[in-house]
Protein backbone atom coordinates (compact mmCIF):
# COMPACT_ATOMS: atom_id res chain seq x y z
CA UNK A 1 0.00 0.00 0.00
CA UNK A 2 1.16 3.52 -0.77
CA UNK A 3 1.95 6.08 1.90
CA UNK A 4 -1.13 7.81 0.46
CA UNK A 5 -4.09 5.81 1.74
CA UNK A 6 -6.03 6.24 -1.50
CA UNK A 7 -3.34 4.75 -3.77
CA UNK A 8 -2.54 1.05 -3.73
CA UNK A 9 0.29 -0.55 -5.72
CA UNK A 10 1.04 -4.25 -5.99
CA UNK A 11 2.28 -6.83 -8.48
CA UNK A 12 0.84 -10.06 -9.84
CA UNK A 13 3.64 -11.74 -11.76
CA UNK A 14 4.60 -9.43 -14.64
CA UNK A 15 1.58 -7.15 -14.13
CA UNK A 16 1.89 -4.11 -11.88
CA UNK A 17 -1.35 -2.66 -10.56
CA UNK A 18 -1.95 0.92 -9.44
CA UNK A 19 -5.41 1.19 -7.89
CA UNK A 20 -7.03 4.52 -7.05
CA UNK A 21 -9.24 3.84 -4.04
CA UNK A 22 -11.56 6.66 -3.06
CA UNK A 23 -15.03 5.25 -3.79
CA UNK A 24 -16.82 7.70 -1.50
CA UNK A 25 -15.86 10.45 -3.98
CA UNK A 26 -15.98 8.29 -7.13
CA UNK A 27 -12.19 8.35 -7.26
CA UNK A 28 -11.85 12.16 -7.20
CA UNK A 29 -8.19 13.13 -6.79
CA UNK A 30 -7.01 15.30 -3.91
CA UNK A 31 -3.87 17.44 -4.18
CA UNK A 32 -2.02 14.96 -1.96
CA UNK A 33 -3.05 12.11 -4.26
CA UNK A 34 -1.77 13.99 -7.31
CA UNK A 35 1.55 14.65 -5.59
CA UNK A 36 1.91 11.01 -4.49
CA UNK A 37 0.86 9.32 -7.73
CA UNK A 38 4.06 9.93 -9.79
CA UNK A 39 6.32 8.44 -7.12
CA UNK A 40 4.07 5.43 -6.59
CA UNK A 41 3.90 4.85 -10.34
CA UNK A 42 7.67 5.09 -10.72
CA UNK A 43 8.25 2.72 -7.81
CA UNK A 44 5.85 0.17 -9.27
CA UNK A 45 7.30 0.29 -12.79
CA UNK A 46 10.86 0.02 -11.47
CA UNK A 47 10.18 -3.48 -10.12
CA UNK A 48 12.32 -5.91 -12.11
CA UNK A 49 9.51 -8.39 -12.74
CA UNK A 50 6.94 -5.82 -13.95
CA UNK A 51 6.41 -5.73 -17.71
CA UNK A 52 3.18 -3.74 -17.85
CA UNK A 53 1.39 -1.33 -15.49
CA UNK A 54 -2.41 -1.27 -15.25
CA UNK A 55 -4.13 1.75 -13.69
CA UNK A 56 -7.68 1.35 -12.45
CA UNK A 57 -10.16 2.69 -9.93
CA UNK A 58 -12.19 0.74 -7.40
CA UNK A 59 -15.82 -0.12 -6.68
CA UNK A 60 -16.91 0.54 -10.28
CA UNK A 61 -15.23 3.96 -10.52
CA UNK A 62 -12.14 5.33 -12.26
CA UNK A 63 -11.43 9.01 -11.50
CA UNK A 64 -14.24 11.56 -11.43
CA UNK A 65 -11.80 14.46 -11.76
CA UNK A 66 -10.12 16.49 -9.04
CA UNK A 67 -11.67 17.06 -5.63
CA UNK A 68 -13.39 20.40 -6.24
CA UNK A 69 -13.95 20.82 -2.51
CA UNK A 70 -10.25 21.74 -2.23
CA UNK A 71 -10.32 24.44 -4.89
CA UNK A 72 -11.41 27.42 -2.78
CA UNK A 73 -8.40 26.96 -0.52
CA UNK A 74 -5.75 25.20 -2.60
CA UNK A 75 -6.54 26.54 -6.09
CA UNK A 76 -7.81 29.99 -5.20
CA UNK A 77 -5.54 32.12 -7.43
CA UNK A 78 -3.14 31.68 -10.38
CA UNK A 79 -0.10 30.92 -8.20
CA UNK A 80 -1.95 28.32 -6.14
CA UNK A 81 -3.44 26.83 -9.31
CA UNK A 82 0.02 26.36 -10.82
CA UNK A 83 1.20 24.73 -7.61
CA UNK A 84 -1.88 22.50 -7.48
CA UNK A 85 -1.32 21.33 -11.07
CA UNK A 86 2.30 20.26 -10.44
CA UNK A 87 1.26 16.75 -9.41
CA UNK A 88 -0.96 16.29 -12.47
CA UNK A 89 1.76 17.47 -14.84
CA UNK A 90 4.36 15.25 -13.14
CA UNK A 91 1.93 12.36 -13.50
CA UNK A 92 1.80 12.85 -17.25
CA UNK A 93 5.59 13.13 -17.47
CA UNK A 94 6.04 9.97 -15.41
CA UNK A 95 3.73 7.95 -17.62
CA UNK A 96 5.60 9.15 -20.71
CA UNK A 97 8.96 8.12 -19.23
CA UNK A 98 8.01 4.65 -17.92
CA UNK A 99 10.24 1.79 -19.04
CA UNK A 100 7.17 -0.46 -19.47
CA UNK A 101 3.81 -0.07 -21.27
CA UNK A 102 0.81 1.28 -19.36
CA UNK A 103 -2.90 0.50 -19.64
CA UNK A 104 -5.85 2.43 -18.22
CA UNK A 105 -8.69 0.08 -17.25
CA UNK A 106 -11.68 2.40 -16.99
CA UNK A 107 -14.91 1.67 -15.18
CA UNK A 108 -17.39 4.39 -14.27
CA UNK A 109 -16.56 8.11 -14.43
CA UNK A 110 -13.38 9.27 -16.18
CA UNK A 111 -13.86 13.02 -15.98
CA UNK A 112 -11.42 15.94 -16.12
CA UNK A 113 -8.36 14.74 -14.24
CA UNK A 114 -9.48 11.18 -14.91
CA UNK A 115 -9.06 11.83 -18.63
CA UNK A 116 -5.62 13.31 -17.92
CA UNK A 117 -4.56 10.03 -16.28
CA UNK A 118 -6.24 7.77 -18.85
CA UNK A 119 -4.87 9.66 -21.85
CA UNK A 120 -1.38 9.67 -20.32
CA UNK A 121 -1.42 5.85 -20.53
CA UNK A 122 -0.35 4.01 -23.68
CA UNK A 123 -3.57 2.02 -24.11
CA UNK A 124 -7.12 2.40 -22.80
CA UNK A 125 -9.79 -0.23 -22.14
CA UNK A 126 -13.21 1.01 -21.08
CA UNK A 127 -16.43 -0.48 -19.81
CA UNK A 128 -19.50 0.31 -21.87
CA UNK A 129 -20.79 1.93 -18.67
CA UNK A 130 -17.80 4.27 -18.34
CA UNK A 131 -18.25 8.00 -18.87
CA UNK A 132 -15.77 10.49 -20.32
CA UNK A 133 -15.68 14.27 -20.34
CA UNK A 134 -13.57 17.39 -19.81
CA UNK A 135 -16.04 19.93 -18.36
CA UNK A 136 -13.42 22.52 -17.37
CA UNK A 137 -15.53 25.26 -18.94
CA UNK A 138 -18.39 24.54 -16.54
CA UNK A 139 -16.03 25.35 -13.65
CA UNK A 140 -14.25 28.29 -15.25
CA UNK A 141 -10.85 26.64 -14.88
CA UNK A 142 -7.92 26.18 -17.26
CA UNK A 143 -7.23 22.51 -18.02
CA UNK A 144 -3.46 21.91 -17.72
CA UNK A 145 -1.71 22.93 -20.94
CA UNK A 146 0.35 19.70 -21.28
CA UNK A 147 -2.91 17.74 -21.06
CA UNK A 148 -4.38 19.81 -23.91
CA UNK A 149 -1.25 19.14 -25.99
CA UNK A 150 -1.66 15.43 -25.32
CA UNK A 151 -5.31 15.63 -26.44
CA UNK A 152 -4.31 17.12 -29.78
CA UNK A 153 -1.42 14.67 -30.25
CA UNK A 154 -3.69 11.69 -29.62
CA UNK A 155 -6.99 12.66 -31.19
CA UNK A 156 -6.40 15.72 -33.37
CA UNK A 157 -7.50 19.30 -32.98
CA UNK A 158 -11.11 18.64 -34.04
CA UNK A 159 -11.84 16.06 -31.33
CA UNK A 160 -9.90 18.03 -28.71
CA UNK A 161 -11.97 21.13 -29.44
CA UNK A 162 -15.20 19.15 -29.30
CA UNK A 163 -14.38 17.68 -25.89
CA UNK A 164 -13.19 20.93 -24.32
CA UNK A 165 -15.61 23.45 -25.87
CA UNK A 166 -18.77 21.44 -25.26
CA UNK A 167 -17.80 19.69 -22.03
CA UNK A 168 -20.16 16.90 -23.08
CA UNK A 169 -20.12 13.49 -21.42
CA UNK A 170 -19.62 10.37 -23.55
CA UNK A 171 -20.26 6.75 -22.64
CA UNK A 172 -17.78 3.97 -23.34
CA UNK A 173 -19.16 3.13 -26.77
CA UNK A 174 -19.12 6.78 -27.86
CA UNK A 175 -15.56 7.17 -26.57
CA UNK A 176 -14.53 4.10 -28.57
CA UNK A 177 -16.17 5.44 -31.72
CA UNK A 178 -14.20 8.70 -31.36
CA UNK A 179 -10.95 6.80 -30.77
CA UNK A 180 -10.57 7.92 -27.15
CA UNK A 181 -10.24 4.30 -26.05
CA UNK A 182 -8.75 1.33 -27.90
CA UNK A 183 -11.03 -1.37 -26.53
CA UNK A 184 -14.49 -1.52 -24.96
CA UNK A 185 -16.06 -4.33 -22.95
CA UNK A 186 -19.31 -5.09 -21.18
CA UNK A 187 -19.23 -4.17 -17.48
CA UNK A 188 -19.17 -7.80 -16.39
CA UNK A 189 -16.37 -8.63 -18.86
CA UNK A 190 -13.93 -5.77 -18.31
CA UNK A 191 -11.97 -7.53 -15.55
CA UNK A 192 -11.20 -10.49 -17.81
CA UNK A 193 -10.54 -8.20 -20.79
CA UNK A 194 -8.11 -6.07 -18.79
CA UNK A 195 -6.17 -9.05 -17.54
CA UNK A 196 -6.06 -10.57 -21.03
CA UNK A 197 -4.74 -7.32 -22.52
CA UNK A 198 -2.09 -7.00 -19.81
CA UNK A 199 -1.06 -10.63 -20.34
CA UNK A 200 -0.74 -10.09 -24.09
CA UNK A 201 1.53 -7.08 -23.58
CA UNK A 202 3.62 -8.71 -20.86
CA UNK A 203 4.25 -11.71 -23.10
CA UNK A 204 6.25 -9.58 -25.54
CA UNK A 205 9.99 -9.00 -25.37
CA UNK A 206 10.64 -6.27 -22.75
CA UNK A 207 13.49 -4.59 -24.66
CA UNK A 208 11.38 -4.42 -27.83
CA UNK A 209 8.50 -2.87 -25.88
CA UNK A 210 10.82 -0.33 -24.25
CA UNK A 211 12.24 0.65 -27.64
CA UNK A 212 8.77 1.01 -29.20
CA UNK A 213 7.53 3.20 -26.34
CA UNK A 214 10.57 5.46 -26.42
CA UNK A 215 10.34 5.90 -30.19
CA UNK A 216 6.57 6.35 -30.42
CA UNK A 217 6.24 8.59 -27.35
CA UNK A 218 9.20 10.85 -28.09
CA UNK A 219 6.95 13.94 -28.36
CA UNK A 220 5.55 13.44 -24.86
CA UNK A 221 8.85 12.37 -23.27
CA UNK A 222 11.21 15.32 -22.88
CA UNK A 223 14.07 12.98 -21.90
CA UNK A 224 13.90 10.89 -25.07
CA UNK A 225 16.46 11.54 -27.77
CA UNK A 226 17.41 9.91 -31.06
CA UNK A 227 20.66 8.43 -29.71
CA UNK A 228 18.84 6.63 -26.87
CA UNK A 229 16.25 5.28 -29.29
CA UNK A 230 18.89 3.98 -31.69
CA UNK A 231 20.82 2.43 -28.79
CA UNK A 232 17.72 0.55 -27.66
CA UNK A 233 17.09 -0.67 -31.21
CA UNK A 234 20.64 -2.03 -31.33
CA UNK A 235 20.17 -3.65 -27.91
CA UNK A 236 17.11 -5.49 -29.20
CA UNK A 237 19.06 -7.10 -32.04
CA UNK A 238 21.94 -7.97 -29.69
CA UNK A 239 19.68 -9.55 -27.05
CA UNK A 240 19.04 -13.12 -26.03
CA UNK A 241 15.33 -12.35 -26.47
CA UNK A 242 15.87 -11.68 -30.18
CA UNK A 243 17.49 -15.08 -30.60
CA UNK A 244 14.67 -16.66 -28.59
CA UNK A 245 11.97 -14.89 -30.60
CA UNK A 246 13.33 -16.04 -33.94
CA UNK A 247 13.91 -19.58 -32.65
CA UNK A 248 10.41 -19.82 -31.20
CA UNK A 249 8.85 -18.62 -34.45
CA UNK A 250 10.79 -21.14 -36.55
CA UNK A 251 10.08 -23.93 -34.06
CA UNK A 252 6.35 -22.99 -33.88
CA UNK A 253 6.29 -22.52 -30.11
CA UNK A 254 5.62 -19.69 -27.68
CA UNK A 255 8.71 -17.61 -26.87
CA UNK A 256 10.06 -17.27 -23.33
CA UNK A 257 11.47 -13.77 -22.95
CA UNK A 258 13.68 -12.62 -20.06
CA UNK A 259 14.45 -9.00 -20.91
CA UNK A 260 18.06 -9.53 -21.80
Amino acid sequence: MSSNLHLEVFTEGPIGWLVIRRPESRGAMTRDMWLALPDELSRLAASAEVRVVVVRGSDGHFVAGADIGEFRELRANPDLARSYDEGAIRTMETFAQLRVPSVAMIEGPCIGGGCLIAFACDLRLASQAASFGIPAGKLGLAYPYPALERLVDLFGESVALDLTLTGRILNGEEAHALGLVHYVAAPDAIEAAGRALAARISGNAPLAMRYARLALRRRSNARANRADIEALAAACFASEDYVEGISAFLEKRSPQFHGR
